[in-house]
Formats: structure tokens, C-alpha cells, sequence
């Protein structure tokens, strides 16, 4: 990471480097606070901001990117080279990832038939997960 920050102009500050390893460590969709959260546990003198500031350099450098779902919260999701879509909760917030990559082929097939060049892909299916959908019907909901 240290090699890539350079390459793009940017240096790895030991704030940053501790950033980037407990991003990267959680593994899952995170917003700002949570990794600040996090990253407080660790180091009570990094700030929310700065946290807010790497989140934003980790996009950049194309590492990560923002995943926006309608509730309002920002996510970051880690760039892998496995596409794939996302479900989400919309009563409980849960995040689920799964492969999409016989559905990107399909929506690339469309595009260039179209004579449309695509940047990028992103697939998000909202909804209700099983648990919710489970208290709703026991409640009455």
C-alpha cells in the first residue's frame, strides 16, 4: 500500500497506515463511523475526520468506493476483482455481498450492443432478509 500511495503522490502516515490495515481487516461494508470506531479502540488521537479524510484517499487510489443504498449512510466496500452485487436490508441494514459475474456479462452484453462503453457496474438489490421478514409475519406486521 506504502508503494501505491507513493506512486499516486501521496504518503503513508502511521494515522493512515493504521487506517488502512483496519479497513481492510473488517472485511465488510463500513461507514466512517464505524471504522472510526474502530480505529479509536486502537489510537484515541485520530480523529473522526481524518478518518473520514483516509476513507476518502483509500477511493482515490482506487482501492475502495462509496456504495450509496438510499438510507442515508455511506458505505465503503473494498475494490476486488470478483464482481459482484449486494442485497440489502432495509428494516435491519444487513449487507449481503453476492457474485455477480454472470450478471455483469449480461448488462456488458446490452451495453456494447447498444454502442454503450461502461465505466463500471454497480448491482444492488434492496429488500427485507429472512430474520425480518420472519419477525414481521410473527408480529402481525
Amino acid at each position: 500500500m506504502k508503494e501505491l500511495l507513493h506512486a499516486k503522490g501521496f504518503k503513508m502516515t502511521p494515522q493512515r497506515e493504521l487506517i488502512f490495515r483496519t479497513f481492510f481487516d473488517m472485511g465488510r461494508h463500513v461507514s466512517a463511523d464505524e471504522l472510526s470506531e474502530k480505529v479509536r479502540r486502537k489510537d484515541r488521537s485520530i480523529g473522526h475526520s481524518t478518518v473520514w479524510r483516509t476513507l476518502k484517499l483509500i477511493c482515490t487510489v482506487g482501492l475502495a468506493q462509496e456504495v450509496n443504498i438510499g438510507d442515508g449512510i455511506t458505505r465503503y466496500d473494498r475494490i476486488t476483482r470478483v464482481p459482484h452485487g449486494h442485497l440489502f436490508c432495509l428494516e435491519c441494514g444487513e449487507f449481503v455481498e453476492f457474485d455477480a459475474g454472470d450478471m455483469i456479462s449480461r448488462l456488458d452484453k446490452v451495453a456494447s450492443d447498444s454502442g454503450f462503453v461502461p465505466e463500471g457496474f454497480k448491482v444492488e438489490i434492496q429488500g427485507y432478509c429472512k430474520k425480518c421478514r420472519q419477525q414481521s409475519q410473527e408480529s402481525g406486521r
